[in-house]
């Protein structure tokens, strides 16, 4: 497999926080067996971003897809993720990396929120 498919939270100090993430990361994996799905956290977790490239790029993976489980594109997303990509992209030669826009962006997440709030 040469793509990974990384789904990145923020991070939090409540553990029960990571339960929803984890849920949602094995339930995209069982309905998409043909990529390899990570789960990882921006910051106060494990793994984070720079161990689950390091790890996919240990079994030969270089193109990565990053979707961020966030509501919205915030600082973290406009400027410490830039910058954390550029790191990796200099410590990790041929890596190829694509960020979707937040889940919370996305036209049928907040259709799908409209549909629950009513």
């Amino acid at each position: 497999m040469t793509q990974a498919h990384i789904l990145l939270a923020h991070g939090s100090r409540n553990a029960d926080w990571r339960r929803p993430f984890e849920g949602i990361a094995a339930r995209f994996g069982e309905r998409h067996p043909e990529r390899r799905v990570f789960l990882c956290y921006l910051e106060m977790w494990a793994p984070d971003l720079p161990q689950t490239i390091a790890r996919a790029y240990a079994e030969g993976v270089r193109q990565f897809r990053i979707s961020p489980l966030f509501w919205s594109s915030g600082r973290h997303l406009q400027e410490d993720l830039p910058l954390l990509l550029g790191e990796l992209e200099q410590r990790f030669p041929a890596i190829r990396i694509s960020v979707d826009e937040p889940l919370g962006e996305r036209e049928p997440v907040l259709a799908a929120v409209l549909d629950v709030l009513a």
